[in-house]
């Protein structure tokens, strides 16, 4: 999504509050519809050949912090959007006639990897979901998840330490406290403690150091795949990969679950059926292991885009072995 486009959705009065992602089932979510594919070349017999990948999806949003040598401007925060942090803070460094923001043109160098972003948040389940983040993040004061907060700068707090102490708030606060996201630190040097009364949800992955961008490989032999089984909960056939959800200990377990059938089990656990569409974690029914919702949801969208690049051929509706292998 350009920044044009996507800057409609965060001015939008109510951009945060139109649908919630807790009202929204991420099967329901289209497949980003410009995926990219890509060939890997892998060398066999002296000769290369190409190993279709598909890069995989990424929608974060960051704090940069000016290193601006004008005092009016340094110490700034700004809050966006990217789909690729290591892109997107070369731009706001070379200005907005090459992708910059207006905020952040001739304010910078603007502090990330080495030169720029301080935090990025990641791993939303689409752009939507993303975007939304980032303007509650800028907004506060408008949101209504943030509103009732009242939410004020400390006159001993850094811009960053206030714009750190919004986020844990965020974190904490439907629609976002059920999403699998990452925090991750671009520069740990910069790293600041969490604020002690507003702690990060224990289900939030911790991570340092910067975004590497990962690909998946799509497996070219049909006893590769399989066909899709039927719901180890309801023993019914599992008509689509969109109804599909795979355990996360697929080399062991190997179990297929209609999507509702899976959210419906882990929520009569926690007896939250009646008011919640999924989980935020669960156990396997069949082995036992642990998940988190989100990343069942990711592994189900890295299968639809195969199953688009297999459109065309045998291999269409059929799901690859195992586990996926990532560049």
């Amino acid at each position: 999504m350009c920044r044009s486009s996507s800057q409609k959705v965060i001015d939008s009065e109510n951009s945060d509050t139109g649908i919630s992602d807790h009202h929204v089932s991420h099967s329901q979510l289209p497949c980003n519809s410009d995926e990219l594919f890509q060939g890997k070349e892998r060398r066999k017999y002296g000769k290369i050949h190409a190993v279709p990948s598909i890069l995989d999806e990424f929608f974060g949003v960051y704090c940069l912090l000016s290193r601006s040598s004008n005092r009016y401007f340094k110490n700034r925060c700004y809050i966006g959007y990217t789909v690729d942090p290591n892109r997107r803070i070369r731009q706001h460094n070379a200005g907005k006639e090459f992708g910059g923001a207006k905020k952040t043109d001739h304010r910078g160098p603007w502090y990330t990897l080495a030169l720029d972003m301080v935090c990025i948040i990641h791993g939303f389940p689409n752009s939507v979901s993303a975007l939304r983040f980032e303007w509650a993040w800028q907004n506060p004061e408008k949101s209504r998840r943030l509103r009732p907060l009242n939410l004020k700068k400390k006159t001993n707090e850094t811009a960053f330490g206030f714009r750190l102490r919004i986020a844990c708030h965020m974190l904490n606060s439907d629609p976002w406290r059920r999403l699998s996201l990452t925090f991750r630190w671009l520069l740990p040097e910069l790293q600041i403690p969490f604020p002690l009364d507003v702690p990060i949800p224990s289900h939030i992955a911790m991570q340092h150091g910067a975004v590497t961008k990962t690909s998946t490989l799509i497996p070219q032999l049909q006893e590769e795949y399989d066909v899709i089984g039927t719901c180890s909960l309801c023993l019914k056939p599992i008509n689509s990969i969109s109804e599909l959800l795979r355990c996360s200990a697929k080399e062991i377990c190997k179990s297929h679950f209609h999507m509702r059938c899976l959210s419906k089990y882990a929520l009569n656990t926690d007896d939250e059926y009646k008011i919640l569409l999924f989980p935020i974690q669960g156990q396997c029914p069949k082995c036992g292991m642990t998940y988190l919702w989100g990343e069942l949801v990711r592994d189900q969208r890295i299968l639809l885009a195969i199953n688009k690049f297999n459109a065309s051929g045998a291999l269409f509706n059929m799901i690859p072995r195992g586990k996926l292998i990532k560049m």
